[in-house]
């Protein structure tokens, strides 16, 4: 949902991200639930409340996975809050042109890797399954609500940084992190990583922050 490549085209830079879109998962990967507030309280609690809502599991096959990743997003967002770094003045103002309506409250967190609960055997199956995680997918940067993680060797350029920035922005505006993924997933099906609209949203970012 960002900044993905196959692990013979990741070049070294400085910071990079799991890739393997081509998958219906990719969608739970994109941007984690909005959490724990900096400064926006009311907004994360009624995205919160929101992901709370009974599995679907009887009808999608993929509500299980949903459930137990937004789950798991949570704990990965506030951490990402408390140690992430702050956006700077010109961060801010980029986010704020994009529509981010809180952009004081977004952090980068710069790790080995971006994130995925591999260690949930279920979890890490799917995952393979569907081609988010694997042996030659670099997940570059991803955005976990208001928490971007951004893997060392990948360069967050400002185009870069405006694509994870637009996803940032799509999951405040959604009612819940449930409801942005079950989008995400229901247009990936639909049109393709390449064509379905929350993406293309995000690509004009990188053409027009080149």
């Amino acid at each position: 949902m960002t900044n993905f490549c196959r692990r013979s085209e990741a070049v070294v830079p400085r910071r990079m991200r799991y890739g393997g879109l081509g998958a219906v998962i990719s969608a739970c990967a994109m941007l984690a639930a909005s959490l724990h507030p900096v400064a926006n309280a009311s907004a994360h609690a009624s995205m919160s409340d929101a992901d709370h809502q009974p599995s679907d599991e009887g009808r999608d096959p993929y509500a299980g996975f949903i459930a137990k990743y937004t789950e798991w997003a949570r704990r990965i967002e506030a951490e990402g809050m408390e140690r992430g770094t702050p956006l700077t003045t010109q961060q801010i103002a980029l986010a704020s042109e994009i529509g981010i309506e809180h952009p004081e409250n977004v952090r980068l967190v710069f790790v080995d890797a971006v994130p995925f609960p591999a260690d949930d055997e279920d979890m890490r199956e799917t995952g393979e399954s569907l081609g988010f995680i694997g042996p030659d997918i670099i997940n570059n940067a991803q955005a976990f609500g208001y928490s971007i993680w951004v893997r060392e060797g990948y360069s967050l350029d400002r185009p870069s940084l405006a694509h994870e920035l637009v996803h940032v922005a799509q999951i405040e505006r959604s009612a819940s992190f449930r409801e942005y993924v079950s989008r995400y997933m229901s247009e990936l099906l639909e049109y393709g990583h390449r064509n379905m609209p929350l993406e293309v949203e995000a690509y004009e970012a990188n053409r027009r922050y080149q």
